[in-house]
């Protein structure tokens, strides 16, 4: 079985939002007059980025998509042994 490699470009981008979002969230400048709208974007781009990646795993093959992709259960986690 092989892994499972994801859409190149549209996990990039998720990637990039996400690290942006990071960047407006713990690290804003609030002496900057947009830095609560540069938040929202951030945020915004985020689920764009998300739906987009989505978007691109749902057109891959059915037989290159993660295992469970289709399924409306999620899949169990394997207990762990304490």
């Amino acid at each position: 079985m092989s892994l499972y490699p994801p859409p190149w470009q549209p996990t990039q981008q998720l990637v990039t939002a996400v690290l942006r979002q990071i960047q407006s969230t713990h690290y804003a400048n609030e002496a900057s007059p947009h830095w609560d709208a540069e938040r929202e974007h951030s945020a915004e781009q985020v689920a764009l980025a998300a739906r987009a990646l989505v978007r691109a795993v749902d057109a891959l093959p059915e037989d290159q998509r993660p295992i469970g992709w289709d399924t409306d259960q999620p899949t169990p986690a394997t207990p762990r042994e304490s």
